[in-house]
């Protein structure tokens, strides 16, 4: 597997589909590295060259001990895209990807060709929140998804109908996604929670869609639709009665929206 150096620390990446496609970058979220992307790489790979990569400390990526920021992660994403030998690119992230991705296009808009955010907010402070009770289950489900018990993390990461019906197929997407230290999760928080792209919206100015889940009890629905509000001709796509892991729920609508809103971007670009 390839790898983009940074000085400080590598980022492993892959590619997949045919060289002359048009490109699209996948940036995963917190605590996973890009194996919690399960099959979608390679079902988006029929129409596009995509790159997926583990970001800092994830997978096989490392990650200095220094603390880092947004603005860091949207470096390594730039990295990636310029070793792999790309230029503009699609890019869809999800949940602090989605945060990654409005960065990648705020701080290196060279590199951005269409914007797809998923379940995510613009910044921690003005951002709608999860309840209490939501987040107490992501904690504590979250250590004892390390001892093998996913029932409470499921609880915040899906819906009601998966957690409840086939706990089993969360279960082994959980065991399967690569997840990071407990000292790259706690500098991902930080990122996360001192970042605020909100006064910034208004300087995207490629094609962007919000996609989420519309029963996403982590990220709320609210957060996606303040995202459209100021990115000017933003558009909002919900997924119903999925959560926040909506394309482990909703994979080929997951694939055929991305599919399609690229599709369009690519025919309005020059």
């Amino acid at each position: 597997m390839p790898y983009a150096d940074r000085g400080t620390h590598r980022l492993s990446y892959e590619t997949l589909g045919r060289q002359d496609a048009p490109p699209l970058l996948l940036v995963m979220g917190m605590s996973f590295s890009a194996r919690a992307w399960g099959p979608m790489p390679e079902r988006l790979a029929r129409e596009f060259r995509v790159v997926v990569f583990d970001n800092r400390g994830a997978g096989e990526s490392t990650a200095p001990l220094r603390p880092f920021g947004m603005a860091d992660l949207a470096g390594d994403a730039a990295a990636v895209l310029e070793a792999a030998g790309v230029g503009p690119a699609f890019v869809f992230g999800i949940s602090m990807g989605g945060m990654i991705a409005l960065e990648l296009a705020l701080g290196h808009p060279d590199r951005v060709k269409a914007l797809a955010l998923g379940a995510t907010f613009a910044g921690w402070r003005e951002s709608r929140k999860a309840s209490a009770a939501v987040m107490a289950g992501l904690i504590a489900g979250g250590a004892l998804s390390r001892m093998g018990s996913h029932r409470l993390i499921a609880g915040a990461l899906v819906s009601k109908e998966l957690a409840g019906g086939d706990l089993a197929r969360f279960g082994s997407w959980v065991e399967s996604a690569g997840r990071v230290s407990p000292r790259v999760l706690a500098q991902q928080l930080s990122a996360v929670t001192i970042w605020d792209a909100t006064p910034r919206l208004g300087e995207i100015r490629v094609p962007t869609l919000a996609l989420t889940g519309d029963a996403d009890q982590l990220v709320p629905v609210e957060n996606s639709r303040r995202i459209v509000e100021a990115i000017p001709g933003a558009r909002l796509v919900l997924l119903p009665g999925a959560g926040h892991c909506f394309p482990l729920e909703r994979f080929e609508e997951t694939a055929r929206e991305l599919t399609a809103f690229f599709r369009v971007a690519a025919s309005r670009i020059p």
